[in-house]
């Protein structure tokens, strides 16, 4: 069972931007020519929001001064945007990364891609406080306002939105299992290759190969939960995750092997480092 781990909807942060170089980057940014600016001032937790798009796909979240931070003159500067984007913005990188006393990571969605349908992918988290709540055909762990919080998670059928969203056809089945990961303590960007995402703590999963493999109430057991007509009493579900353990998912493990690879470009535009 071949899973991919990738990246996306990246978050990072740069500490201690002064007010007067945002100003005027703002300005540069608007006389360029280059990106078509949006801007909004005093929305939401930040003072200042900005989005930029490159093309059609290429885009870019500007957040600046956090509401929190009321004094001085030097304030959080967030980005967000898929990892890949980063290397689109180098020129802008370049200037934040002189006037930043550091630069931090803060969230990514970590994206599973597991090589077969929806309704044979069963995932329950491990606190079952976190509830299902499902929207069409995709399953949703959390409430929509913990869509940036650690552990956040999606289940969809990724064919179907590549062929929906993309017209890109794509041969066999895929489920792409979606978490978000946000540390609980900020972290240096050039530390991040040596704090993959754990994962396992937050969601057990387990793809079904063969249902005629169970006994009916097994089955029936399984697919309750997984569409959330049941929550079932603690020994039950430890009695489900026991009968799935043999095709189990290991999340640390596949992200893991992978998160240096995952990570080294998108580090290295925002760095201004070469990629290895």
């Amino acid at each position: 069972m071949e899973i991919s781990v990738s990246t996306d909807k990246m978050v990072i942060e740069y500490r201690d931007v002064p007010i007067g170089f945002f100003k005027g980057w703002c300005m540069r940014l608007m006389l360029n020519g280059r990106y078509r600016v949006r801007r909004t001032e005093y929305r939401k937790i930040y003072a200042y929001q900005m989005h930029l798009r490159l093309g059609k796909s290429v885009y870019l979240h500007v957040f600046y001064r956090n509401f929190r931070e009321t004094d001085g003159g030097l304030y959080t500067f967030r980005l967000e945007t898929r990892p890949e984007h980063f290397q689109q913005f180098t020129d802008l990188l370049s200037e934040l990364r002189y006037v930043a006393s550091g630069i931090d990571f803060v969230s990514c969605d970590v994206a599973y891609d597991v090589p077969y349908a929806l309704g044979d992918v069963f995932v329950a988290p491990n606190d079952i406080r976190r509830k299902l709540r499902k929207y069409n055909d995709t399953r949703y762990f959390g409430l929509p306002h913990q869509r940036k919080q650690n552990g956040y998670c999606r289940v969809y059928d990724k064919a179907q939105e590549l062929l929906k969203r993309h017209g890109m056809e794509y041969t066999g089945n895929l489920t792409r299992i979606e978490m978000v990961y946000k540390p609980e303590i900020r972290t240096p960007l050039m530390d991040m290759f040596t704090y993959p995402p754990d994962q396992n703590r937050h969601y057990f999963a387990s793809v079904v190969e063969d249902w005629s493999a169970f006994t009916a109430k097994q089955a029936e057991r399984i697919r309750n939960w997984q569409r959330g007509e049941e929550t079932y009493t603690r020994h039950v579900r430890e009695s489900i995750k026991k009968t799935l353990a043999e095709s189990s998912i290991d999340f640390n493990r596949l992200a893991s092997e992978q998160w240096k690879e995952i990570l080294e470009h998108p580090i290295a535009a925002i760095l201004g480092h070469n990629a290895a």
